[in-house]
């Protein structure tokens, strides 16, 4: 294993894009006071500081996979810190956006029925997102997010650098695995 403590950051990047794990966890070692800076910045309600972290790496893996080295007018460092802080951001919006699924509105309801369907569907959803978390790999997980956002097999694929085919497999993976672990709980 190569030891790249004193290597150029864009020596690092060219590394990583040959699947060199060393350099890649040299990138993080170098840039984790950044993302944790940036991560800071994010409620805790969203996503405990430790997936907050997990995230922004993901967000540094796909910042050193497609920065342009041969550029000179932004530094990757900033380069690095937009596409962390992006990644959050969506995290947030996403994790928003499942939560608030099943949102009680007052004036919609009309009976106590109601009431009590809509806080079980809602707590339904939220057993399954949650069981999801645990059950999903991290690639499946963001497909899923993204699913539920309403976006589309093609902008899904693009959004996370993989091909529609991967994403169809990836959505029939976490359908046939939810409806097997949730079968009971909720219409999958």
């Amino acid at each position: 294993m190569k030891i790249y403590e004193k290597t150029d950051t864009s020596e690092l990047i060219v590394a990583c894009r040959e699947r060199d794990d060393a350099a890649f966890a040299e990138l993080v070692r170098r840039y984790t006071p950044m993302m944790r800076k940036v991560a800071s910045g994010f409620s805790e309600g969203v996503a405990s500081e430790d997936e907050l972290f997990a995230e922004a790496c993901v967000a540094l893996h796909s910042a050193a996979m497609r920065y342009d080295t041969e550029q000179s007018g932004v530094t990757f460092g900033l380069y690095a810190r937009v596409c962390v802080h992006n990644r959050l951001v969506d995290l947030c919006r996403s994790t928003s956006a499942v939560a608030n699924v099943l949102e009680l509105d007052g004036d919609q309801v009309e009976d106590d029925s109601a009431i009590e369907t809509r806080i079980i569907r809602r707590e339904a959803v939220q057993t399954l997102m949650t069981g999801a978390r645990e059950l999903l790999s991290e690639y499946e997980y963001q497909v899923l997010l993204l699913h539920i956002q309403g976006y589309k097999t093609a902008m899904i694929a693009k959004m996370l650098s993989r091909t529609a085919k991967s994403v169809d497999n990836a959505k029939s993976r976490i359908f046939r695995r939810l409806r097997d672990e949730y079968s009971g709980l909720y219409h999958i």
